[in-house]
C-alpha cells in the first residue's frame, strides 16, 4: 500500500541507492514511486519533476558528505593534513561498504545528467567547487607541513580529481582492489607534497 505521509527526506533516502546504482536517467518514474512508497500526487508535492529530484539528490549527498566526512574530519584528526588523510580513508571505506562499487553519485551524475541539462552542470560545478575548497582550506592550514613549491589550491584539485577517478575505476571494474589502488594513489599525492 502506498504511504501518503512520506516526507521529502523519506523519499530521498528511499530512492537514493537505486538512483546511485542505475542513474536518474535509467530509473523510471514508476520505479521511483514504487521504491519510495508514495503516490504520484505526494511525489509531485515535493518534486515537480525527475530533474528536480535529481537536484535534490545532489544537495542531499553534498550535505551528507559535508556533515559526515568533511566536518567530522576535524574531530578525528590532530592536524589539517591528517584531516585530509582521514577524509580520503573515510571515502574509501564508504566505497568498500557497497559490494557493487557504484562509485560516487555526484561523479555519476556528471556522466548521467550534465550533458542533458545545463542546470545539472552548473549545480555539480558548485558542489565540486565547495568540496575542493574544503580540501584546499585544510591544505592552506597545514601549509607549513607542505613543500615550499606546493600550491594548496592545485593540490586540492588534484586530490578531488584523483578521488573521483578512484571511485569511477572502482565502478568500472567492480573490484575492491581497484578502489584500494586508486585511493592509495590519492594518498600518495598528499604524501609526496609533504616535507
Amino acid at each position: 500500500m502506498v504511504n501518503l505521509k512520506r516526507t521529502r527526506e523519506d523519499i530521498l533516502n528511499s530512492v537514493f541507492d537505486t538512483v546511485h546504482a542505475k542513474g536518474l536517467t535509467g530509473t523510471g518514474l514508476s520505479e521511483l514511486l514504487r521504491i519510495s512508497g508514495t503516490s504520484s500526487g505526494s511525489f509531485y508535492n515535493y518534486f515537480r519533476s525527475k530533474q528536480e529530484l535529481g537536484h535534490a539528490l545532489i544537495d542531499f549527498e553534498w550535505l551528507q558528505l559535508k556533515s559526515n566526512i568533511l566536518d567530522s574530519a576535524r574531530q578525528q584528526a590532530n592536524n589539517p593534513l591528517d584531516c585530509v588523510l582521514w577524509i580520503i580513508d573515510r571515502l574509501e571505506a564508504k566505497q568498500l561498504e557497497s559490494p557493487e562499487c557504484h562509485g560516487c553519485i555526484l561523479g555519476n551524475f556528471i556522466v548521467d545528467l550534465a550533458e542533458q541539462d545545463p542546470s545539472f552542470r552548473t549545480h555539480l560545478q558548485e558542489v565540486f567547487n565547495l568540496w575542493q575548497k574544503a580540501i584546499a582550506d585544510l591544505l592552506h592550514q597545514g601549509k607549513s607541513q607542505l613543500k615550499s613549491d606546493v600550491n594548496p589550491d592545485l593540490l586540492a584539485e588534484e586530490i578531488i580529481t584523483s578521488l573521483e577517478g578512484a571511485m569511477l575505476m572502482g565502478k568500472l571494474y567492480r573490484t575492491h582492489e581497484k578502489i584500494h589502488h586508486g585511493f592509495a594513489l590519492t594518498r600518495n599525492l598528499l604524501i609526496q607534497a609533504t616535507k
